[in-house]
């Protein structure tokens, strides 16, 4: 074997595809499917929820405020009056904190480090908040006269449980987009991620203190950085070629 056959032997082996990450496929799905749910929620209510939409701001226009204020008893005569499409839409609403929570796990698992942690705890705070929230809105199906207490404050609480969930899942998510960054896996749509994130966050910001705290920041912030971060993981999931050495 000649010197110059040696020397190409042991130059480094050269791929023509980025390694796999094993949890970014599922990280991805995830992503997606707790954007999926969020716009699934919102094509459920157009297509389904048209009457109850009606009731609630007809009783908002007698009651003089807005719709996240009429008075929790109205709101659950409304309830008990669409209670199928009530009832839909809040199980639909447990799913994006949980499909959130597991992207984050597999995030915290194959990215590592404090930003990692950060989505972790972040998404979990999200669902436990997100869920204390569907849980009261659950509560609406007891008797309109003698509503368990804490279900008796949902329409004063509705703004800040709202804004607090979409804003500790923005939050999640632009932990999780900036450490799958520095895990080195997708690092321009990570960045786009993030920065999409922030842009929206502020904006809802803006507009929240805009109506005077009458419309909260809604879940939907979320939807557009967790589709180009969730698309962006299963895309940089590829199987790594068969590796061939140079000739």
């Amino acid at each position: 074997m000649s010197a110059e056959n040696i020397a190409r032997r042991a130059r480094p082996t050269r791929t023509s595809q980025p390694s796999s990450w094993p949890w970014a496929r599922t990280a991805g799905w995830a992503l997606s499917c707790a954007a999926l749910a969020l716009v699934g929620y919102v094509v459920v209510a157009v297509t389904l929820g048209a009457g109850f939409e009606q009731d609630l701001v007809a009783a908002a226009e007698r009651e003089g405020v807005a719709v996240n204020a009429v008075a929790t008893s109205t709101q659950a005569q409304i309830t008990h009056d669409h209670a199928l499409y009530a009832l839909i839409t809040g199980l639909f609403l447990l799913l994006p904190p949980a499909f959130l929570l597991r992207a984050a796990s597999k995030v915290r698992t194959g990215a590592a480090g404090g930003l990692a942690q950060f989505a972790w705890w972040s998404a979990l705070a999200t669902l436990i908040v997100w869920w204390t929230y569907v849980a009261l809105g659950m509560g609406l199906f007891a008797n309109p006269e003698n509503l368990p207490p804490l279900v008796r404050d949902f329409g004063p609480l509705t703004v800040p449980l709202v804004s607090a969930l979409s804003l500790l899942a923005l939050s999640s998510l632009m932990f999780a987009s900036e450490a799958v960054r520095g895990a080195d896996v997708a690092r321009r749509s990570a960045r786009v991620a993030t920065v999409v994130s922030i842009l929206l966050g502020a904006l809802s910001l803006i507009a929240l203190f805009a109506t005077g705290l009458e419309d909260p920041v809604a879940p939907l912030v979320i939807v557009p950085g967790a589709l180009i971060l969730g698309i962006a993981l299963l895309r940089s999931n590829r199987r790594p070629p068969t590796a061939t050495g140079a000739r």
